[in-house]
């Protein structure tokens, strides 16, 4: 936890079995078949499997006590669907519905589900854990890192900027390997590609996680 506090991310490796690994990429086929979609969002409500995981030990042991899984997004980066994310921050929660309360906006809705940016306080309490369902080296879109940005805040443009000019460290990752990052560090990623050495898949269990009284009384967290 001190290197996750202090640089914003840390990567735990082979924290889950061979059998657990080889069932999650089963359940994870069979969701992103059923969607036809390469980002599944809420995937706890559409996956008892991940829901298991979200809430199992395995994954609550590397947080600090209190915390409970309050979104989930599955990525299937693959031949067919491949892209880059550029330099951001993770700024918005998912609610059950969407009410005016002090601190939260802008709203906005994402697959039906509303989501807002809250209080910084609670996205610094919060942690996301990024299980990697296979091999992720730099050339199959590993995360890119810049060490210690969540100590910043929210960034404005020009400042995110400045921030992406310092070193950057690649956040490569076996199958098995979970990565634990601060939503507030500064995150992006390349297309994969492809060559012998690089799978044809790139598949991460993306939950985060959060403190449940940190959430205003009048909300409810979409994913609990």
């Amino acid at each position: 936890m001190t290197d996750l506090e202090t640089n914003g991310y840390s990567i735990q490796r082979s924290i889950i079995t061979t059998h657990l690994l080889s069932t999650l990429i089963h359940e994870a086929e069979r969701v992103t078949t059923q969607a036809r979609t390469a980002c599944i969002r809420h995937l706890t409500q559409k996956s008892p499997t991940f829901k298991d995981l979200a809430h199992s030990n395995t994954l609550l042991k590397l947080l600090p006590t209190g915390m409970i899984p309050v979104r989930s997004i599955l990525f299937d980066k693959n031949e067919n669907n491949n892209w880059s994310v550029p330099w951001h921050q993770d700024l918005t929660i998912s609610t059950a519905s969407k009410k005016e309360v002090p601190g939260y906006h802008p709203w906005s809705i994402k697959d039906d589900i509303p989501h807002v940016q809250p209080p910084l306080n609670l996205l610094e309490n919060m942690i996301t854990i990024r299980l990697h369902l296979d091999h992720t080296p730099a050339s199959n879109g590993a995360l890119r890192v810049i060490p210690k940005s969540h100590l910043s805040g929210k960034l404005p443009s020009s400042k995110i900027t400045t921030l992406t000019h310092q070193q950057e460290t690649i956040c490569e990752c076996a199958a098995g390997d979970a990565l634990l990052m601060k939503p507030l560090i500064l995150h992006a990623s390349k297309r994969s590609t492809p060559n012998k050495n690089t799978p044809t898949k790139r598949r991460i269990t993306h939950l985060e996680y959060a403190l449940k009284n940190d959430l205003h009384p009048s909300l409810t967290w979409a994913e609990i």
